[in-house]
């Protein structure tokens, strides 16, 4: 009888260890968070303009849509008609994306150095004397927040967002406490004015995840002005453990993100843009000398994939869905490539050849997982 027991004990038992490894190994099925990319294409042709949405139309359940080339700030503030190539770039971001696909707008309210105002919309037709008068403007002048606050609002009439970055990369280390403050003082006129008029629409500002105290410090300072803690992050170029040029992410310092995402308890997270290196990265006037392979960009991908889901983030956008050499190297012919562009050449899901990646295969997976709320 004992024997029995024993035996049927040991059925249960086993039982028992089965169910929950299977349950350990079964993997998650759902994610809390959109998934998209931008449309930045590989070359400056029709042909990969439509790559890049057709990659955006199948592949993801978010488009991000980032405007980082200037502000039209007369025709913003009068509430004129907007310049011609814009008018003309905003009907291609909305005939080649899906009918229902949301929308996450991005916009840039320093220039490309993070540390002063962008300057006048490049391809605006305003005299120099205008776009002079502008420069000359304090950052925090109530006609700068008025134009850029119509800028943005037209942004969003256009696109119909989800949720708006409307301060892309606002914490640089190289701020000055003079500049700091003004620009702080401008986000917060800008974050009334807009949630005043778009009190449903989430707005947030971006902060560029790095571990030097000034960074962090410069980020708590501003979450006031926003609803979401946005994250931007392209790890490789400044993470302590590349050092060396070995950016493998398994050698991150712990808790990596932790401390941005932490910046605030009550506030979602926002992963606004990220990407990483699957080939090699030189830059000679940066002195950058990186080692990247698609199988690290791989591990990056599912690292930061999964660290969103354990918190229960609300999006998360790959910058580029395909390396764009070719891009660069119109650029370069001419005379219009900056080093600066460098940077994120290789970061795609896919080669220069439209060679799929191992991360693209990932991204796939993910994307099969059921959103959440």
């Amino acid at each position: 009888m004992k024997n029995g027991i024993s035996f049927f004990l040991c059925i249960g038992f086993a039982f028992v260890v089965v169910q929950c490894r299977k349950k350990e190994d079964t993997p998650v099925e759902t994610r809390s968070y959109y998934m998209g990319v931008t449309p930045w294409p590989a070359d400056f042709t029709l042909e990969e303009v439509d790559t890049a949405y057709r990659f955006i139309n199948d592949h993801c359940d978010i488009v991000s849509h980032h405007f980082d080339d200037g502000i039209p700030y007369e025709e913003a503030f009068y509430n004129r008609p907007m310049p011609a190539v814009l008018v003309q770039d905003m009907t291609t971001r909305k005939t080649k994306t899906a009918a229902g696909k949301k929308v996450f707008l991005s916009v840039s309210a320093l220039a490309l150095n993070r540390i002063s105002r962008p300057d006048y919309y490049a391809n605006a037709p305003a005299t120099d004397s205008i776009k002079n008068y502008w420069r000359q403007l304090p950052f925090n002048d109530s006609k700068v927040v008025t134009a850029y606050v119509n800028y943005v609002s037209w942004l969003i009439d256009q696109l119909q967002p989800v949720y708006i970055n409307y301060g892309v990369e606002s914490n640089a280390v190289t701020w000055n406490a003079a500049g700091f403050q003004l620009y702080k003082n401008f986000l917060s006129q800008v974050y009334i004015q807009l949630k005043t008029k778009y009190p449903a629409l989430p707005f947030f500002i971006s902060f560029m995840v790095d571990e030097t105290n000034e960074g962090f410090n410069n980020a708590g300072q501003l979450l006031n002005y926003t609803d979401f803690i946005g994250l931007s992050a392209y790890p490789y170029v400044t993470v302590s453990s590349s050092g060396g040029g070995n950016t493998n992410p398994q050698l991150f310092p712990v808790n990596y993100f932790e401390k941005f995402a932490n910046l605030a308890a009550t506030k979602p997270l926002a992963f606004a843009e990220t990407g990483y290196i699957a080939e090699d990265l030189v830059i000679p006037s940066y002195s950058l000398n990186k080692q990247g392979n698609a199988g690290w960009q791989k591990d990056y991908l599912e690292m930061v994939l999964k660290f969103c889901n354990s918190r229960k983030a609300k999006l998360f956008i790959w910058f580029c869905s395909k390396d764009y050499d070719a891009g660069n190297a119109r650029l370069k012919s001419l005379n219009l490539y900056q080093d600066l562009f460098g940077l994120w050449e290789d970061t795609g899901l896919k080669d220069e050849a439209g060679k799929e990646r191992e991360a693209y295969k990932s991204w796939l997976q993910w994307m099969q997982k059921t959103r959440t709320e």
